[in-house]
């Protein structure tokens, strides 16, 4: 175990290290080698309880802050894993991200976080720079992964999906039933009489959205209340592109009474230009979102969406990857999860 005290110290002189007080500072106060030092601060069996003692006090009241990356090297393994999402402003990933860090933090694991904005090219690049930051490990989310060529296979370290699943990938993964989703909210919308259905979605070359649709249209067909010609499109994952694609649709005729929203933010413009435009929400149109941000619950009117363990999700795949990073066995199966959604009800 390796001792950190927060107290940021720095020397009086600023000499190497960038300032930061060091191991040799602390023997010089101890009367004791820069080894001992080390070998007290990491609990050796070698070193006296009492010289222990000595030290991190000492330590302690310098304000000394290991040398992470010194201490990597020395070890000959990164206490470092990387993670890459597609968009960092999206809220849904921030529950992800909070759980991915409590459980990164609890192993005195650091984190590097990048994100690819949905394209290919600068996802292989954020893979190539964490390669040559040499991660112990890689968390992340394939930019459209129906249409990727990236051969993930090349990554030395160990690496899992998180929220979509590549076919033709072996590694682990962490995601959510899409096809269920569409289920659940195709359910909810007939239930609560609409039978002329709709779905605002995202980039088709992305997995999720076409399991949503597939999920929303298989179980619309088997309540009567197919979607019909013209009841899908397609535009990008914001509230402001969901508004202006949604506005564009009522001038042209939009003429269904139940919708289907690929996520939350989405959602939100969708339903401002149905307002915009004179017609009620849920009497005119009711409408379903996805994820269950926490926007969600205070906007208004409250909307009924999907929910995804976003937490769970990102804790669990984090453990998972962190394990097979300490495994002893190189042959361990990678682990995969796959999280059953759940409706909630709101007002919309």
């Amino acid at each position: 175990m390796w001792y950190c005290y927060i107290a940021m110290g720095k020397k009086e002189d600023p000499g190497s290290d960038r300032g930061y007080v060091t191991i040799r500072d602390i023997a010089a106060r101890a009367g004791v080698s820069a080894n001992s030092v080390s070998r007290a601060l990491n609990d050796k069996g070698d070193i006296g309880d009492e010289t222990k003692a000595r030290v991190r006090d000492i330590a302690r009241e310098l304000g000394y802050i290991r040398h992470a990356a010194a201490s990597g090297l020395r070890s000959g393994g990164s206490r470092s894993i990387g993670v890459i999402v597609t968009h960092i402003d999206n809220a849904f990933f921030s529950r992800i991200l909070q759980g991915i860090t409590d459980c990164a933090s609890a192993k005195e694991y650091t984190i590097l976080m990048l994100a690819s904005n949905e394209d290919v090219e600068t996802e292989a690049r954020n893979l190539r720079l964490l390669a040559a930051f040499r991660v112990a490990g890689i968390l992340y989310i394939p930019s459209r992964d129906l249409e990727n060529g990236i051969d993930y296979s090349g990554i030395q370290a160990p690496h899992v999906e998180i929220v979509r699943h590549m076919p033709s990938s072996t590694c682990g993964y962490f995601v959510s039933d899409s096809r269920r989703s569409g289920e659940l909210a195709a359910d909810r919308l007939v239930s609560s009489g609409r039978k002329r259905l709709s779905y605002l979605g995202f980039d088709e070359r992305v997995s999720c959205n076409r399991d949503r649709l597939g999920g929303y249209r298989k179980k619309a067909l088997e309540s009567g209340a197919a979607l019909g010609k013209g009841s899908v499109r397609l535009c990008g994952a914001s509230a402001a592109a969901a508004y202006e694609t949604m506005s564009r649709w009522i001038r042209e005729g939009f003429d269904y009474d139940g919708l289907f929203v690929y996520n939350d933010a989405m959602a939100f413009g969708a339903i401002r230009a149905l307002v915009d435009s004179k017609a009620r929400v849920p009497d005119d149109v009711s409408v379903v979102g996805h994820d269950d941000i926490d926007t969600a619950e205070s906007f208004i009117p409250r909307l009924t969406t999907i929910q995804v363990p976003k937490y769970r999700l990102g804790f669990d795949s984090a453990a998972s990857l962190l394990d097979t990073i300490e495994s002893v066995n190189p042959s361990r199966r990678p682990e995969r999860v796959v999280y059953d959604p759940e409706l909630i009800v709101r007002e919309t």
